[in-house]
């Protein structure tokens, strides 16, 4: 075991799907080698699912992981965050001196907040795993002005976190570049480790069937999913094109408003919500993966978990170029499509989806970018390094 002890801070719940994905697998395989704490906030309505918390405590108990729980309270707002902080802040000074955890591995914006005005006294090593731009992305997303004093409080919060951080974490070297020159931050502190993803089931292609498409979470904030849509709807105008699968958590009635706007026949989609447990069978339904993701200043640091779930799958993307990054994914092996919504050729699109090496490119790109093994160690050297 190395002599830093990890106490791992998450507003995301393990019992949620990104929670799991994106907090537990990698801290599974952290766990060999480092003592690790996890303190996580749950929603109310998670937590009544007795089933659930029971396997996920079973998860961390035979990895050794200890999880410390507190309920995520939502409303009203403000006040809310602030008993949640002031519970988390009790929490920091408790583990520090009783248990002696040194380093702590900081997932996301919020909970930061308690660090910057008293990590002169916990003395914590800190590790800012951004996640994207998260203050920006509130700008982007949900309509914050630039002008209101939760935004400017935020980026100061964000501005003495990357001046307080021995490591700095984020998705996209597009980002990492912004960091290093926005808060002259010397680049060998920001790593990039992508949204990696645990190997998802593959199945084979049945032959001789029609071209199905997919779309995978939410249709609203950062998409586009009207113009996925109007996508979908040209290639089956084109092409004796099969159906959209939709697997989303939105409300049904939401994303049928939508459809409607876009004329589209009952019989050519799908509505469902895929669990965790069910994702492979999700990407089984269909033959790519479609989405546009709304071009912003935020968006330069994100990397949705989907990407390399589907690559995994052998399922093929596609989507706009969005960021830099995945720019350089499309390019490395041809198995991520960047495509024009406005003006794509279909018959290109149709000769993309039908070669006969999609799996192997598929497999390569999955690897060179996203694989979960390749994101614990990035983690493992972290922890040894700071």
């Amino acid at each position: 075991m190395s002599r830093n002890k990890i106490l791992y801070l998450t507003y995301d719940g393990l019992l949620e799907p990104l929670g799991y994905t994106q907090v537990l697998k990698y801290l599974e395989g952290l766990s060999r080698n480092f003592t690790i704490s996890v303190v996580s906030f749950e929603k109310p309505n998670h937590l009544s699912n007795t089933k659930n918390v029971e396997r996920i405590k079973k998860i961390l108990r035979n990895k050794g992981i200890k999880w410390i729980v507190h309920k995520y309270h939502q409303k009203p707002q403000i006040p809310s965050t602030i008993y949640d902080l002031l519970i988390l802040t009790f929490t920091l000074f408790y583990q520090r001196i009783f248990f002696n955890y040194n380093v702590l591995h900081l997932r996301g914006y919020v909970l930061g907040i308690p660090l910057v005005f008293l990590n002169w006294l916990l003395n914590f090593k800190i590790i800012f795993d951004i996640r994207g731009f998260w203050v920006d992305e509130k700008v982007d997303r949900d309509n914050w002005s630039k002008e209101s004093y939760k935004y400017k409080f935020m980026k100061f919060i964000e501005r003495i976190l990357f001046r307080k951080a021995v490591k700095i974490v984020t998705l996209t070297e597009m980002s990492k570049n912004i960091i290093k020159e926005q808060h002259n931050i010397n680049q060998e502190t920001i790593l990039v480790i992508r949204t990696c993803a645990e190997k998802v089931k593959t199945f084979k292609r049945i032959d001789n069937k029609k071209l199905n498409f997919g779309y995978l979470g939410s249709t609203g904030r950062a998409y586009n999913f009207e113009e996925t849509l109007k996508f979908f709807k040209i290639m089956k105008q084109t092409f004796d094109v099969g159906k959209l699968f939709i697997f989303s958590g939105d409300e049904r009635s939401k994303i049928e408003e939508m459809i409607a706007t876009c004329d589209l026949s009952s019989e050519s989609y799908e509505i469902n919500f895929a669990e965790r447990k069910d994702i492979a069978y999700a990407f089984k339904k269909f033959d790519c993966l479609l989405f546009n993701l709304k071009v912003n200043f935020s968006i330069s640091a994100s990397m949705p978990t989907k990407i390399g779930e589907s690559l995994s799958a052998n399922v093929p993307v596609l989507c706009n170029n969005f960021n830099e990054d995945i720019l350089e994914i499309s390019a490395f092996n041809n198995a991520c499509k960047i495509i024009n919504f406005n003006n794509q050729n279909p018959q290109e699109v149709k000769d993309f989806l039908l070669n006969d090496s999609l799996d192997e490119r598929c497999q390569n790109t999955y690897r060179k970018f996203f694989t979960l093994e390749d994101g614990v160690q990035k983690y493992k050297q972290i922890y040894k390094d700071v």
